[in-house]
């Protein structure tokens, strides 16, 4: 009798820990802090076992006596889809940093590597991913681990894993398009003195490269416009840094948001 207790309140502790990494582990999928080519497969499933493992007591104190195979899938797919809703809005500034930087580099002319050596592997440009990198250490420099913390175990008060289910309203597209245009609009203007200033240069070498023929522009364009974009991108780099440090803060916000358009009328 003893050993059957144990074996059915094993299988409830496993049940419910599957339950908790389906938000857990949609959620980090989408932050590319947390992605595959930042942290190994073993240990980002260690991560997500660790972070899902501290809301185990309260998923099963809350579980239903029996379980129901129905329910459960049901369940699981609404975790994820909470995941992953959490993980897009607070995925947004990573995506604008990383896009600063293939923006720039596009300028320039150093994404037609990606384009003649198409075994990379990557999607992003040398810029781009350096800049996705400074600004995953200022998320984990500034605190924004813990505020990521905050807002996963926060979201299992609001939003309890059994009993609650999102309501689903055609107003909440506007917040998903909205996502994009701010992604948009953000890596225009903040990559905009740099882009500025190699559109100069590339307009000059083309007056140039019109009263001298003879001068070889292709082959000094990218060179200059990669020197004058660069310098630029470096003077400014601390007030992008503290634009970083804004979006970043923001991220507080990703349950007032989302609260809204998930409640009843």
């Amino acid at each position: 009798m003893e050993g059957s207790f144990e074996k059915e309140y094993i299988l409830r502790a496993l049940v419910c820990l599957v339950l908790t990494q389906a938000r857990i582990v949609a959620m980090c999928s989408f932050i590319p802090a947390f992605g595959r080519n930042a942290l190994p497969g073993r240990l980002r499933v260690t991560l997500t076992g660790v972070l899902g493992a501290f809301t185990l007591p309260l998923m099963m104190a809350q579980a239903p006596e029996k379980f129901n195979i129905g329910l459960l899938t049901v369940i699981l797919l609404k975790e994820v889809f909470v995941g992953m809703c959490m993980g897009y809005l607070m995925a947004v500034p990573f995506w604008i940093f990383e896009s600063i930087g293939t923006f720039i580099d596009n300028q320039r002319g150093a994404g037609i590597a990606s384009i003649f050596n198409p075994e990379l592997g990557s999607e992003t440009t040398p810029l781009g991913t350096l800049l996705g990198r400074a600004y995953a250490v200022l998320f984990f420099t500034t605190g924004g681990f813990t505020l990521f913390l905050t807002v996963l175990y926060d979201s299992y008060r609001l939003w309890d894993p059994w009993s609650w289910f999102p309501v689903l309203r055609l107003d909440a597209l506007p917040l998903c398009l909205g996502q994009v245009d701010t992604l948009l609009r953000l890596t225009v203007l903040y990559s905009g003195p740099a882009v500025i200033v190699m559109l100069l240069a590339e307009v000059g070498l083309g007056l140039a490269s019109r009263f001298t023929p003879q001068l070889q522009v292709f082959f000094l364009a990218m060179p200059i416009k990669s020197a004058l974009g660069i310098l630029m991108l470096a003077l400014y780099l601390h007030v992008l840094a503290q634009y970083a440090a804004g979006l970043g803060s923001g991220m507080g916000d990703v349950l007032a948001i989302l609260r809204p358009y998930w409640e009843p009328l």
